[in-house]
């Protein structure tokens, strides 16, 4: 992969081999003997998994990772922020955490209580319980576990029933939100339609067309700020943003539903959005005059072909959610003038958070960036269960002794040499049996 258009070969195809998009679901289905990807209610509902079955899924989520990773293999690293130092850390500190807090999690809400947690998505909006969180809860770790492998810390043997934990858990946040068939947005063409109509048809009941050009500039620079902010705020990480859709407009169009959450009170530098809502949500309304093709992926970013949509932006309805306990039925309705004051206040904000982040050291910044990954994947789902309040009084931040053995490394210059064969050559995802499937 030295060689440029050795690396090239890479991010065209996974594994050189298969591509991405919906034939290359198809040739992955293909390939996995056992389609572990796609959830019944039975199979839900076991403990015990076989490992051809985690082998399969396995499989197909190194094919799913690297979907998005090609399609993103554009964006640069930050110069202010380290982001794969503190990604890789935070992949292997949660390998290290999580599979017994997700043992806790299910016996406290059982597994009913988990699949009911992926099914609020389908009713609720900003919650941060979406179909990233179900993707994340399992393949964050689990590259983890890829890392201490690389790393010879660990071998794919070890551990196997923190797999298997793993792979259920998201097995049943998955089934929650999608009701059996393909949990991942990969195998449903790219399509993250979770919302049920009726929560749709209310955000178009409350459209306000956007035909002044004022007006339409006022949305796209509020659209622009709070998204801005929302990344920084979770240090340069796709947390705080999240599409879901396309969703059918009667008469021709599409919605998109976004959420970008602005003031996190899990973050020490939280202060900073004082006077911001928790979260926003923006229910998008398109009439194009051309094809549009929208792809929605498992981490709830959009693409478009062509990639200019937003030209085509016809309406908006926009709401607040004060806080994250916010119940869906006190979602605000926002209007121009208090979108116009967040616009404001998100842009101060902003500079605020810059400055902020570039006088910390390089390792508090990891720190920060830990702090972020292992709090966003997990704390969703905790607080709904009444326990995160406790598991952080507990040290819930403590980096583990695997964290500790794999720091120096990650955080000394050899992340990104790391992040090249785990994400693009599937070895983020070792099979725990001898046999990788055919």
């Amino acid at each position: 992969m030295a060689a440029p258009e050795e690396f090239a070969k890479f991010l065209e195809r996974y594994l050189a081999e298969v591509p991405g998009g919906d034939e290359g679901d198809r040739e992955m289905r293909r390939r996995i003997k056992v389609p572990f990807m796609d959830t019944t209610d039975d199979d839900v509902r076991r403990d015990a998994i076989a490992d051809e079955e985690i082998d399969g899924w396995l499989s197909y989520v190194g094919w799913n990772l690297w979907e998005p990773i090609a399609n993103r293999s554009t964006e640069g690293e930050s110069g202010l922020i380290p982001r794969q130092e503190y990604e890789t850390i935070a992949f292997v500190q949660q390998w290290a955490t999580y599979p017994a807090l997700f043992r806790e999690l299910t016996g406290i809400l059982g597994v009913d209580g988990i699949i009911a947690l992926g099914a609020t998505s389908r009713r609720e909006v900003s919650t941060q319980l979406n179909p990233t969180r179900n993707w994340a809860a399992a393949i964050c770790p689990l590259l983890g576990r890829g890392i201490g492998v690389s790393l010879g810390l660990e071998k794919p043997g070890d551990r196997r029933a923190d797999v298997e934990t793993l792979v259920q858990f998201a097995r049943r946040l998955q089934h929650g939100t999608w009701g059996g068939g393909c949990g991942f947005v990969s195998g449903r063409g790219f399509s993250q339609a979770v919302l049920e109509d009726d929560v749709v048809g209310g955000f178009l009941v409350d459209e306000t067309r956007l035909d002044d050009p004022e007006q339409r500039q006022a949305f796209l620079k509020f659209n622009a700020t709070t998204e801005l902010f929302g990344f920084l705020m979770s240090y340069d990480c796709r947390a705080a943003l999240s599409d879901s859709g396309p969703y059918p407009v009667p008469g021709g169009g599409f919605m998109l539903v976004r959420d970008h959450q602005l003031r996190e009170p899990a973050w020490p530098w939280a202060h900073l959005a004082d006077g911001l809502p928790y979260s926003i949500t923006e229910a998008l309304v398109f009439r194009p005059t051309e094809p549009i093709d929208v792809k929605i992926n498992d981490i709830s970013t959009t693409f478009t072909t062509p990639r200019d949509y937003l030209k085509h932006l016809s309406g908006v309805a926009v709401y607040a959610r004060d806080t994250w306990d916010t119940p869906m039925s006190e979602l605000r309705r926002l209007d121009a003038d208090e979108m116009a004051a967040i616009t404001d206040k998100a842009s101060a904000a902003t500079i605020d958070l810059y400055k902020d982040i570039a006088k910390k050291d390089r390792d508090q910044k990891i720190r920060d960036g830990v702090l972020v990954y292992t709090t966003t994947m997990i704390m969703p789902y905790a607080r709904v269960a009444g326990v995160w309040d406790r598991w952080v009084a507990d040290g819930f931040y403590e980096l583990h002794e695997l964290t500790e053995a794999a720091w120096p490394t990650l955080a000394g210059g050899k992340a990104a040499e790391v992040l090249g064969p785990v994400f693009l050559l599937g070895q983020g995802f070792p099979p725990v049996s001898d046999a990788v499937p055919a």
